[in-house]
């Protein structure tokens, strides 16, 4: 099934998502990155011996659209701060180590949303991690971007989820970036959540810890 729908999805370009003019722009694009988004959750993730022959295979599938994605990000109006989040989970989720250059338009329109008041802390969230854990774990972004959203991240604490918590500690962590009030912060909420961490929130924690070269024992 997954081989039937990654051969359509390039086959069909053209009837899937016609060209530009033919139809209603931002639906097109939302209808883009919402198939993506889609395509990548339920793609098989344990491929064997398979496994470079499927990442090429990947990688020619989004050669056909990143022509597109550039577009429909860079045009102003097309993508909200919902799919441009999701886009970058697509691209996160597909594990790919190319398309950077899809990566910077992300970031650049991301920081005109939050200029903008148009970007909260699920969408910084759900970004920030994609950046860390993307280019197979080259990661992108800039520093100034994790900066820019330090404020929004403060202030949005304790409206965070532990596992949310623990994906931005770690974004900042493995970063090595963010103000010595951030990283306070961050401690002060850990050691009143640290005991009740699922595994995965624990495993951010753990490497948050880590990167930060903290020695606080009472954390540990």
């Amino acid at each position: 099934m997954y081989q039937r729908v990654r051969k359509a999805l390039i086959e069909k370009k053209g009837t899937l998502f016609p060209a530009s003019g033919k139809v209603d722009q931002k639906a097109r694009a939302q209808d883009l990155v919402n198939l993506l988004y889609t395509f990548a959750s339920n793609r098989p993730n344990q491929f064997g011996l398979y496994k470079v022959y499927a990442a090429e295979e990947l990688n020619e599938l989004l050669s056909h659209y990143e022509g597109d994605l550039k577009e429909i990000i860079e045009t102003d109006g097309l993508l909200d701060a919902d799919h441009l989040t999701r886009l970058a989970q697509a691209l996160y989720l597909f594990k790919t180590g190319e398309f950077e250059g899809i990566f910077r338009r992300i970031e650049k329109r991301a920081l005109l949303l939050h200029e903008a008041g148009k970007l909260d802390i699920y969408h910084i969230t759900n970004i920030l991690r994609a950046f860390v854990h993307s280019q197979e774990n080259r990661m992108n972004g800039k520093d100034k971007t994790f900066f820019a959203f330090e404020a929004t991240v403060l202030k949005s604490l304790d409206s965070l989820s532990d596992r949310d918590l623990t994906h931005l500690m770690y974004a900042y962590g493995v970063r090595g970036v963010g103000n010595p009030e951030l990283h306070k912060a961050f401690e002060k909420k850990l050691d009143a959540i640290a005991s009740r961490l699922d595994y995965p929130s624990l495993f951010n924690a753990v490497y948050y810890l880590l990167f930060q070269e903290n020695v606080n024992k009472a954390l540990w």
